[in-house]
């Protein structure tokens, strides 16, 4: 399924609000509610780097916090390299679109939104 869409053999709709729109949103979702769950763990420490120091410390390591960590670091790699897979296949599914190409230009332009915006979500702020 993912591999249609990497190399553009979805058409221009499904590749957009199926794996742009609900992908994106869906992988955003699940980081950010494990990025909540790692904040009330680690009493809302606002940065990230401070988490993983005081939790990678087999001395003052609490494991519920190591794993909210992992789960979460995991999550926001899933997004990345999601966001990637996604602006491939809709530039692939861009060059093989005929009809308009001023809107799938569109569809481009919305993708590089949406990634942007799954990113900033999912970061741990």
């Amino acid at each position: 399924m993912f591999g249609k869409f990497f190399r553009g053999q979805y058409s221009l709709s499904e590749a957009f609000w199926k794996f742009s729109v609900f992908g994106l949103f869906c992988c955003a979702g699940i980081s950010r509610i494990l990025m909540t769950g790692l904040k009330q763990t680690v009493g809302y420490d606002m940065n990230y780097i401070n988490v993983v120091l005081k939790n990678i410390s087999l001395i003052s390591m609490n494991s519920n916090a190591f794993a909210w960590m992992c789960f979460y670091t995991a999550s926001f790699l899933a997004v990345i390299i999601y966001s990637i897979i996604c602006i491939i296949g809709m530039y692939n599914t861009y060059k093989e679109y005929e009809k308009s190409k001023v809107l799938a230009i569109i569809c481009m332009i919305l993708t590089w939104g949406l990634v942007y915006l799954a990113i900033k979500t999912s970061m741990y702020s």
